[in-house]
C-alpha cells in the first residue's frame, strides 16, 4: 500500500468557538497549517495496470436494493487511470483551515435529556465536516488546490445558469460547474471512482462481506441481516478512522458520513420523467460520468443514522445540490486526485 500523503501549507484562520449552530466564516489573523491530507493508490500497484474493470450495483436478490434509486441492473465498468483518494473524510479543522469556516452541526456543546454532552471529551476537529453542499464541495476542491499549486480542477461560473440542471426550486443557483481538461487538482469522485474504491475488490454487499456490524461501522445499529442482533446507536459521527480500514486502506466507505460524488441523479420532476436510468447513457460503461440531465446530484455511503442497507457499496442516494441537510450532520465529502506527474 503505497500513501501519498499533502502537508499544509500555512493560511490565516483565527480560534472559533462554536456551538450547535453552523459557524459562519472566521476574520482571524492567526498562521493556520493545514492538517495533512493522507491519499491512497486506487487501486494499489499490486492489483496491476490499467484499465481497471469492475462490476457497479446491486446483485439480483442482495438485501436492501431500492429500485427507485437506480441501483440495478449491475453492469460491467472499465476505468481507464489509477488514481488517489483520501484515505479519511475530509475533516472539520482540514475544512475550516481551507475555507475560514465550519458548517458542521456536531461541534461545540451537544447536551442530552439526561444532561450529559454527546461530544463530551471528543476531538471534534477529527470528526468529519458535514452539512456541506455539493456547490460548496466543489469549491473545497478548489481551493484546497489553489493552496498546494495544483491546477483546480473545475470551472465554476456562478453567473451562468447550467442548462443541464432541470431543478425547480427557486433556492438552487444552478451554478455551471465543469471540469477543466488538464487540471491536477482535487475533485469529487465520480460515483464510479467511489464505487470502485469503496469494494476493494469485493463483490459482497459491504467491503466487509456478506453483512456488517457497528464494530465495523458507524450506522444506527439496525441490523443488515432479519435477526441479528441490534448494534450500537452512537448518535453522532465519530472520528475518522475509528473503525478497520477496507483493502485498500480507505477508512469509513460505510457509514458516519454519505459522501458527496460528482455524478448527477435522475429525480421524477414534471420537467424530466421518471426512468430507470441507473448510470447510462451508453452501454459503453468506460469512465462513466452519469447522467447528463438533473436536478440532483449522488451521494454515498450511508451516515451514522442511516440503516445498514443504506451503507451498502452499490445504495445510491440523491440531494439538491444546495441542500446542505441542515440539523442531520450527516452529509460530507472525500477528495481525489490523479497520480503525480498525470492530469485529468
Amino acid at each position: 500500500m503505497t500513501n501519498m500523503k499533502f502537508f499544509g501549507i500555512a493560511v490565516l484562520i483565527a480560534t472559533i468557538i462554536c456551538g450547535v449552530a453552523a459557524c459562519g466564516e472566521d476574520p482571524g489573523d492567526e498562521d493556520f497549517k493545514i492538517p495533512e491530507i493522507d491519499m491512497v493508490f486506487i487501486p494499489p500497484e499490486s492489483e496491476g495496470d490499467p484499465p481497471f474493470k469492475f462490476w457497479m450495483g446491486s446483485f439480483d436478490g442482495e438485501v436492501g436494493v431500492e429500485m427507485d434509486r437506480g441501483e440495478q441492473p449491475r453492469h460491467e465498468v472499465t476505468l481507464t487511470k489509477r488514481f488517489r483518494m483520501g484515505k479519511y473524510q475530509i475533516t472539520q479543522e482540514q475544512y475550516r483551515a481551507v475555507t475560514k469556516r465550519n458548517p458542521s452541526h456536531f461541534q461545540g456543546k451537544m447536551p442530552l435529556h439526561d444532561g450529559t454532552d454527546l461530544l463530551e471529551g471528543v476531538d471534534t476537529g477529527k470528526l468529519p465536516v458535514e452539512q456541506v453542499s455539493w456547490y460548496e464541495a466543489v469549491e473545497f476542491c478548489n481551493k484546497l488546490s489553489e493552496l498546494q499549486g495544483l491546477r483546480p480542477a473545475y470551472i465554476i461560473n456562478k453567473a451562468a445558469k447550467d442548462p443541464d440542471n432541470v431543478s425547480l426550486s427557486k433556492s438552487d443557483p444552478k451554478w455551471t460547474v465543469t471540469f477543466r481538461t488538464g487540471s491536477n487538482g482535487y475533485r469529487l469522485p465520480t460515483e464510479a471512482q467511489w464505487e470502485f474504491a469503496c469494494r476493494a475488490g469485493t463483490t459482497t454487499p459491504f467491503n466487509t462481506g456478506p453483512t456488517i456490524t457497528t464494530d465495523e461501522a458507524n450506522y444506527n445499529g439496525v441490523p443488515y441481516i432479519l435477526g441479528d442482533p441490534r448494534g450500537d446507536y452512537r448518535e453522532r459521527p465519530t472520528e475518522v478512522g475509528s473503525f478497520k480500514p477496507n483493502d485498500w486502506g480507505l477508512y469509513d466507505m460505510h457509514g458516519n458520513v454519505y459522501e458527496i460524488c460528482w455524478d448527477r441523479m435522475w429525480a421524477p420532476v414534471p420537467t424530466f420523467p421518471y426512468e430507470h436510468e441507473n448510470y447510462y447513457d451508453s452501454p459503453n460503461q468506460t469512465d462513466p460520468l452519469g447522467v447528463t440531465i438533473s436536478d440532483r446530484r449522488v451521494i454515498r455511503g450511508g451516515s451514522w443514522r442511516h440503516q445498514s442497507a443504506r451503507c451498502r457499496s452499490a445504495y445510491r442516494e440523491r440531494i439538491q445540490p444546495q441542500d446542505t441537510k441542515p440539523g442531520n450532520g450527516d452529509m460530507g465529502l472525500r477528495v481525489v486526485l490523479p497520480m503525480e506527474g498525470d492530469t485529468w
